[in-house]
C-alpha cells in the first residue's frame, strides 16, 4: 500500500460512501478544484476563479453539476398521503406538472430537510432534497405506518442552468416553449433523445432552470449539449459555476445544515409562511406547530451586516453572537463579502428578542470581533 508522498495535498477515495455524479468528469475537465460531499455524493463548490463564477451568475449564465441533489421518489397508492404526514404544505393543492417548496418535518416541528416537491403523477412525487437523508425517514415512516407505497431514489440528477441569461441558453437548447414554464413548474420531455424533467428552479434568486438526466449514463451527453448552447448564446463569459455563497446570503437563501437543522423549527429559520395549519389536511408535525405559534419562536434567522469597511475573512462555521452587555444570544451561521453590496453581510440566528431591525450586536469571526446591525434579507 502506498500514499500520497505530500501530506499537505491529500487524496479523497471514491467509492459506494462517495459517488460520482454523471457529470464529475466533465465538471472536472471545466476545471473543477473544490468539492464538497453531499448526499453521500461528490459536488464541486468551485472551479478555482470565484470572481468570473460570481460574475457569470450575475450578469450572464453557468452551468452547474447539481447531481447531489438526490431525489427521493414516492411511488403508489399511498405517495401522496407519505407525502402530506411530513409536509405543513396541503400536498392535494399541488397539480401535476408543478413543484412545491415545502419543509419536510418530525413530529415535534423540527425541520428534516426543505426539499422541492415534483408531482410526475397522481402516484409518483419527487422530493428533491437538501443534504440529509430524507429517504431513510419517509422509508421508516412508511413502514411504521404500513402504507402502500415504494420509497427509492431514482435515476434522476439535475443540472442547473442559473443566471440571468439561463431561459435563452435553455431555449436555445429545448425551444422557445420552455420561456411559458412557471416557477418551480416542469416538463418531461427529451433533449435529442435524452430523457429529462426541465423545471424553472434553481438555487439562486438570478433565474434559470434544473434539468433532471433521468439516464445517469448519458450526463456527457447532456453536458456537452448544454455546453454548446451556452457558448452560442452568452458567448465568452460562459462557463462552469456552482451555488454560490455570496449569492445565496445576498438574496436571502437559508441553507439546510448550514443555517439551521432538524433542532429548529420552521418560525425559526424563515420558514413560517410555508406552514399552513387551518386547513384540513393533517401531518405528524401539525400540533407541535399550533403550539410553537401560540408560544412564539425562541430564534429568529436574520441578516446581518457586519460593520467594518475592508472584506473581512468568511465564517463558514457557527460563530458567538453577543449583546451589549457581552451575553452569546445566538450563532453568526455565515458570512461573505458582497461586490455588489461592498458590505460584509451574514446570516445569524438569534433570540428572536434581539432580531429587530436596526438593533446593534457583537459577532465573533474568529479573527476578532466586529460590530453587527440586524437588517432585513434579501440584503439590499
Amino acid at each position: 500500500m502506498t500514499y500520497p508522498s505530500d501530506p499537505n495535498r491529500p487524496e479523497f477515495a471514491f467509492g459506494a460512501r462517495a459517488r460520482q455524479s454523471p457529470y464529475f468528469e466533465r465538471a472536472r475537465s471545466a476545471g473543477a478544484c473544490m468539492y464538497t460531499l453531499y448526499n453521500h455524493m461528490v459536488m464541486p463548490v468551485s472551479y478555482g476563479q470565484p470572481g468570473a463564477e460570481y460574475d457569470r451568475l450575475m450578469n450572464h449564465a453557468s452551468v452547474w453539476d447539481v447531481a447531489a441533489e438526490r431525489q427521493v421518489q414516492l411511488k403508489g397508492p399511498d405517495a401522496q398521503k407519505l407525502a402530506q404526514m411530513m409536509s405543513p404544505r396541503d400536498v392535494a393543492k399541488c397539480k401535476t406538472g408543478q413543484g412545491f417548496y415545502t419543509p419536510i418535518l418530525n413530529k415535534a416541528g423540527g425541520v428534516v430537510n426543505d426539499p422541492i416537491l415534483l408531482k410526475l403523477e397522481d402516484d409518483l412525487l419527487w422530493l428533491s432534497i437538501a443534504d440529509s437523508d430524507v429517504r431513510l425517514y419517509a422509508m421508516g415512516l412508511a413502514d411504521a405506518y404500513d402504507l402502500d407505497v415504494e420509497v427509492s431514489e431514482p435515476d434522476a440528477s439535475p443540472l442547473a442552468v442559473q443566471g440571468p441569461k439561463a431561459e435563452d441558453v435553455i431555449a436555445h437548447a429545448f425551444g422557445e416553449h420552455v420561456r411559458d414554464i412557471r416557477y418551480f413548474w416542469f416538463i418531461q420531455t427529451e433533449l435529442q433523445g435524452i430523457p429529462v424533467v426541465l423545471q424553472r428552479s434553481g438555487w439562486s434568486k438570478q433565474g434559470g432552470f434544473e434539468i433532471y438526466l433521468r439516464d445517469g449514463s448519458r450526463g456527457a451527453e447532456l453536458w456537452d449539449i448544454i455546453w454548446a448552447a451556452g457558448e452560442e448564446i452568452v458567448g465568452e463569459p460562459w462557463g462552469p459555476g456552482a451555488p454560490n455563497a455570496i449569492e445565496r446570503i445576498e438574496s436571502g437563501l437559508f441553507s439546510w445544515g448550514t443555517d439551521f437543522d432538524e433542532q429548529n423549527n420552521p418560525y425559526e429559520c424563515g420558514l413560517g409562511k410555508w406552514c399552513k395549519l387551518d386547513g384540513e389536511h393533517d401531518f405528524l408535525a401539525k400540533a407541535a406547530l399550533i403550539r410553537i405559534q401560540e408560544e412564539g419562536a425562541r430564534e429568529a434567522l436574520v441578516g446581518l451586516q457586519l460593520n467594518a469597511g475592508e472584506p473581512l475573512p468568511s465564517v463558514t462555521k457557527p460563530m458567538p453572537i453577543t449583546d451589549a452587555s457581552g451575553a452569546v444570544i445566538g450563532t453568526l451561521r455565515a458570512s461573505v463579502w458582497s461586490p455588489r453590496l461592498n458590505k460584509n453581510i451574514g446570516l445569524g440566528r438569534i433570540a428572536s428578542a434581539e432580531s429587530g431591525l436596526g438593533n446593534t450586536l457583537k459577532a465573533d469571526l474568529g479573527s476578532g470581533v466586529v460590530e453587527a446591525t440586524v437588517v432585513g434579507v434579501p440584503f439590499a
